[in-house]
């Protein structure tokens, strides 16, 4: 009986959800569209200080880019709303769903329903239940998207940091470039485009890519990323003194705890056996510890593992994840990641001998019997 009260409230509730936008004029509760894409963009740019700031993971990053994202595209095509009154025939229509909802309803639940099936569990219906916002599926979506509308800003913002947490970084690089090309001056955006170019280059600094990086460091000194390709740069044009200065800037911009401070004196020493001075030539000294939250560090390089786990092709991505181990302290981490990475590349002699080099230079020795 009590099944049969809570279907009659629930046929009731959807009647009225249904009849509601007809008995009101059609701009009642509208929102421009050109409001409602501002606010989506506002939460993007929230969500990149946020992910900086280390107050959230990778992956709650990129599922959260991409639910916004896909607000954003959708809003972006909603039709404009006239706000003119609906007509009278709207009441009419109206009166038949109320009446049609539950004459047509009842009787298909009665010829196709279960009502006797017992409850599943919450933790069942998720296991089984597939995936929901693929994101596979939404790149598809928003690459359609921008083949049809290339000159859309928001699609590329959107899509550029999934290519790059994907791996696609050619293809991160292209969506930061027509960002940059199309006037786009932020900080952010600057420094992943002139980052990705050297990536991208086998480790050479483009002229481009040092103009662009130049931008990057002018529009925000903070970004540690940005200077220290802008100092590589210089060192490969040899001019060590300015690149000195940039190292050492860099050095004196970060907290003493920074996951970046040990590549940096790596730099540093180069520079130095350049400009053929002491490799204990002091430096500048560090800012305060940050305190950042290391779990939310040691979360982001658990999501590199774990992506390499599924998809073990990705040389670079080993290398990274045995310098972040070995930056974090996590040695045993390191030493595993090296002997996966083997294993990944068993038959390719070149990706060995890289990843080799890369395990010496980080100081792991490789485990026993490889």
């Amino acid at each position: 009986m009590v099944f049969w009260i809570l279907l009659a409230l629930l046929t009731a509730a959807v009647v009225l959800v249904v009849i509601a936008p007809m008995a009101r004029p059609a701009g009642a509760f509208s929102v421009p569209s050109g409001e409602e894409t501002r606010v989506y963009r506002d939460q993007l740019s929230e969500l990149d200080r946020d992910r900086e700031r280390g107050l959230i993971g990778g992956e709650e990053a990129d599922a959260a880019r991409a639910e916004i994202g896909r607000r954003l595209l959708a809003a972006a095509h909603a039709p404009a709303d006239t706000g003119k009154p609906r007509p009278a025939a709207n009441r009419l229509v109206a009166l038949m769903t109320v009446v049609a909802v539950p004459a047509i309803a009842l009787p298909l639940y009665l010829l196709i329903g279960q009502p006797d099936m017992p409850d599943a569990p919450l933790a069942e219906r998720l296991t089984s239940a597939p995936a929901a916002g693929n994101v596979a599926d939404l790149v598809g979506r928003v690459e359609k998207h921008l083949a049809a509308n290339p000159d859309d800003l928001s699609g590329w913002r959107v899509i550029a940091p999934i290519y790059a947490r994907l791996g696609r970084l050619d293809d991160a690089v292209k969506a930061w470039g027509r960002l940059v090309a199309a006037g786009e001056t932020d900080a952010a955006t600057l420094e992943n485009y002139g980052a990705g170019l050297v990536d991208t280059n086998d480790g050479i600094v483009s002229p481009e890519a040092q103009s662009v990086l130049a931008r990057a460091v002018a529009a925000d000194p903070e970004r540690p990323r940005a200077r220290f390709y802008y100092a590589e740069g210089l060192r490969q044009a040899g001019a060590f003194e300015e690149a000195l200065r940039q190292v050492d800037e860099l050095i004196r911009r970060s907290p003493a705890d920074a996951p970046w401070l040990e590549t940096a004196r790596e730099k540093r020493r180069e520079i130095l056996a350049a400009l053929k001075q002491p490799a204990d030539t002091p430096e500048p000294p560090t800012l305060p510890a940050s305190g950042v939250n290391s779990a939310a560090i040691e979360g982001m390089v658990d999501g590199l593992a774990a992506r390499l786990a599924a998809e073990p092709g990705d040389r670079d991505g080993w290398i990274r994840l045995m310098r972040s181990n070995m930056v974090l302290g996590r040695n045993d981490k390191a030493k595993a990641a090296l002997a996966d990475a083997r294993k990944a590349f068993a038959d390719d002699a070149e990706a060995l001998a890289a990843i080799d080099a890369a395990a010496a230079e980080f100081g792991i020795t490789q485990p026993e019997g490889q």
